[in-house]
């Protein structure tokens, strides 16, 4: 059954990805951390629930996640070494 459903995702897409498992591939940290459109969440589960690879992709790649985000420490560093920093960043655009 997975190979029928995964089967009809695997045609060239306009925006020229091989398959529409490689768009959702491409979407997957945007939409883990947030970053998505709601139109591009939509599409992103519409396909999860028809494509059991991508869903499982899509689990272990939220887990790692999570596992890495929860042995990171935040570091507060002083005000002035934030907006020196953010400074730097606006000479370089």
């Amino acid at each position: 059954m997975e190979t029928r459903i995964t089967d009809e995702y695997q045609r060239v897409s306009e925006e020229g990805y091989d398959t529409e498992c490689e768009k959702v591939a491409n979407m997957l940290d945007m939409v883990i951390d947030g970053e998505a459109s709601t139109e591009e969440q939509v599409y992103f589960n519409n396909h999860l629930e028809k494509c059991v690879s991508c869903f499982e992709s899509h689990q272990k790649q939220k887990l790692l996640k999570g596992l890495v985000s929860g042995h990171l420490k935040r570091v507060i560093v002083p005000e002035s070494l934030a907006l020196s920093i953010k400074a730097k960043i606006q000479e370089t655009l």
